[in-house]
């Protein structure tokens, strides 16, 4: 087994390559998640949403094609072009914010910037559970008093659950891409800070996906790790995990 602490995969330079060879790799449509999340938005008023791992921004337009300000972030630059591109050419260059940003460090936006923030299996990427609970706090720290963060991960019902190379925690490579697999345990272990609305199934047909998809609220103060505290401020700690704590408070 390969220590998560230690992962060396690239999973960067994959992203790059995949959304190269591809110039709507999870389809044109937006996803199921997006549309139902798109109804939680307009049932609250949102006005402002972070869509954190936008990839090639199928649901970035969604959002902003419904009146959205959406600020979309992604670290493969070859998927932040494409979303540029098509921004260009639908006319929604005013309503969509997109930069090329690693989400394993400390966000550039100042407290209580957004009324939601949005995630579509980004937290199942290839992040320590201690990662994911940092980048949990960022979205807590940059919502407004009740904002609302909506993510969607892979659950343990997934038949690809425990396939490929064990990295540790729940965090399994197959075919060179790493996915940390989801509890609902694990995910209302992670909700310091927040009022959990739903933990719903859902099976994301395009890829075979079996999906944990939850809807929180910011409601309290958050006792849990942050990038700051942990000394990843400068430089992203899941390219550098010798030096990570291999258990964080508030992040079982």
């Amino acid at each position: 087994m390969k220590s998560v602490m230690n992962a060396t995969t690239e999973q960067r330079a994959l992203w790059n390559e995949v959304f190269s060879e591809s110039e709507a790799y999870f389809g044109e449509s937006p996803s199921l998640f997006a549309e139902k999340s798109l109804a939680l938005f307009r049932e609250n008023g949102v006005q402002t949403v972070l869509d954190a791992g936008c990839g090639q921004g199928r649901d970035t337009f969604l959002f902003a094609e419904n009146g959205i300000r959406v600020t979309a972030l992604d670290y493969s630059f070859v998927a932040i072009g494409a979303l540029n591109e098509r921004c260009g050419e639908s006319g929604l260059s005013s309503c969509i914010d997109s930069r090329c940003f690693d989400l394993r460090m400390c966000m550039p936006f100042e407290n209580e910037s957004f009324d939601a923030c949005y995630a579509h299996m980004l937290l199942c990427m290839e992040l320590t559970t201690c990662e994911i609970s940092c980048l949990l706090s960022e979205m807590h720290r940059i919502l407004k008093p009740g904002g609302l963060a909506l993510y969607s991960v892979c659950s343990i019902f997934d038949g690809n659950y425990r396939v490929g190379e064990h990295l540790g925690e729940e965090l399994f490579e197959a075919d060179r891409l790493a996915v940390h697999f989801f509890s609902e345990e694990k995910i209302r272990s992670l909700s310091s800070g927040f009022n959990i609305l739903s933990v719903e199934r859902m099976k994301e047909e395009e890829q075979s996906r079996d999906l944990f998809c939850i809807a929180m609220k910011k409601s309290s103060s958050r006792c849990a790790p942050t990038f700051a505290a942990i000394g990843a401020k400068d430089a992203p700690l899941a390219r550098n995990r010798s030096s990570a704590p291999a258990f964080c408070p508030g992040a079982r």
